[in-house]
């Protein structure tokens, strides 16, 4: 019952078998690798979102401290301004005014007390 086209037939037969398993073994092979590059790609994905994200809330806080430092700077050259006019004010209240005569006082003081230190002096060493 076997003859040579049933011989044939099985060779051939065999191969195509051979042939299938190869393919599916090579189709396995790609499944594997396709799945590696999903789970990287995936991977990549969430460490990109992750960056992203603290890319995101470094921004935020780094605005957040420039808000902060501009609002400081105005708030300090507001301080700044009233600290500058209520010493304006005080220097105001604090400088006296001298009438002419309590000019002419105090010179005339200034004399008679530079006299009397130079008269004392003459008096001690002449002694």
């Amino acid at each position: 019952m076997t003859g040579p086209e049933s011989t044939e037939e099985k060779t051939a037969a065999y191969n195509r078998g051979l042939d299938a398993g190869r393919i599916e073994q090579r189709l396995q092979g790609h499944d594997e690798h396709l799945r590696k590059i999903n789970g990287s790609i995936d991977s990549m994905t969430q460490a990109l979102r992750s960056l992203t994200d603290e890319l995101r809330s470094d921004a935020a806080s780094f605005s957040a401290e420039v808000t902060s430092d501009r609002r400081d700077t105005s708030e300090r050259d507001k301080i700044a301004a009233a600290r500058l006019e209520e010493a304006g004010i005080a220097q105001s209240q604090r400088t006296v005014r001298w009438t002419a005569w309590q000019r002419w006082f105090a010179v005339i003081g200034a004399i008679i007390l530079v006299v009397n230190f130079v008269l004392g002096l003459y008096v001690a060493f002449n002694r």
